[in-house]
């Protein structure tokens, strides 16, 4: 019977195991991508894993299809041509992966390090990269960040609370800093740039005047705790006011923060044109 236990158990392990290997695939893929120096050989790795509707973003570029993304490449090497780029361990949560990455020139010497998180789509494609530039972070500060971490992953906790469930916003303004700066993307009706807590319940007002929303799946979490920076991604159910319709839509907002407050937020949804043109939709 014991032997039976064990059999299943390592079966088990062998499955879970089989599912973390199909998820890295994409990521194994787009790393070779972003070694590979030959434009016309990366477009083909990018077909394998990239669909038109796949976006890239950092702060050089923001793109969304495969010609583009292969273009936002061929710059990076028209002006780095020597350098190499290596990755560390990947974390997976559900559909998101994130790791480390360094990139070095031709003498070994680091030019940059960074975070990018993933978005895969179930189906061997990458939906969405965020890119992040670091400054590198000794071993030494490994505890202290780690409580940074917890604490930053508490405080955006309190906000997300705040907004979409209890509707506290005495307490928000408790979370967020003095001159705080909140970017909606331009396109949506209440899009733009809101600095200050009064400002942003201006937006806030603003965007319950088009469409209510409600979670439809929990945010997962990431940070980088070197930066003072969370990444969270969550899916919205919002049913517009004007037509009656409603949309599932995956987001993710870029938090900085400072001394245990917020400093500024950025959003990202997975498609901001649909979202917009559902927002302002009549009947």
């Amino acid at each position: 019977m014991r032997k039976i236990y064990l059999l299943c158990f390592l079966f088990l392990l062998n499955g879970l195991s089989a599912q973390k290997k199909d998820k890295l695939y994409p990521i194994t893929i787009y790393e070779k991508v972003w070694s590979e120096k030959n434009s016309e050989t990366r477009l083909k790795l990018i077909k394998s894993i990239w669909l038109e509707d796949s976006t890239f973003e950092d702060p050089s570029a923001s793109v969304k299809g495969i010609t583009a993304f292969n273009n936002v490449i061929n710059e990076f090497y028209k002006k780095n041509p020597d350098v190499v780029l290596t990755s560390g361990s990947k974390v997976i949560k559900d559909n998101y992966v994130t790791w480390e990455w360094k990139i070095t020139d031709s003498k070994s010497n680091v030019i940059m390090t960074g975070r990018d998180f993933a978005r895969l789509n179930g189906k061997g494609q990458v939906s969405k990269i965020i890119g992040f530039w670091d400054k590198e972070v000794s071993v030494s500060e490994a505890d202290n960040l780690k409580k940074l971490e917890s604490d930053n992953f508490n405080v955006v906790a309190q906000y997300f609370e705040c907004l979409f469930k209890t509707k506290d916003f005495i307490k928000m303004s408790t979370l967020i800093e003095d001159g705080a700066v909140y970017n909606q993307a331009e396109g949506l009706p209440y899009g733009g740039t809101y600095k200050g807590f009064s400002e942003w319940t201006k937006m806030f007002t603003k965007s319950a005047e088009f469409s209510s929303f409600e979670i439809e799946k929990e945010p997962v979490y990431f940070s980088d705790a070197s930066k003072n920076e969370v990444i969270i991604y969550f899916t919205i159910k919002s049913t517009a006011k004007k037509s009656g319709k409603s949309i599932s839509m995956p987001i993710s907002e870029h938090f900085d923060l400072k001394n245990g407050k917020i400093v500024a937020i950025r959003a990202f949804y997975f498609d901001t044109k649909q979202f917009a043109e559902f927002l302002k939709s009549r009947k």
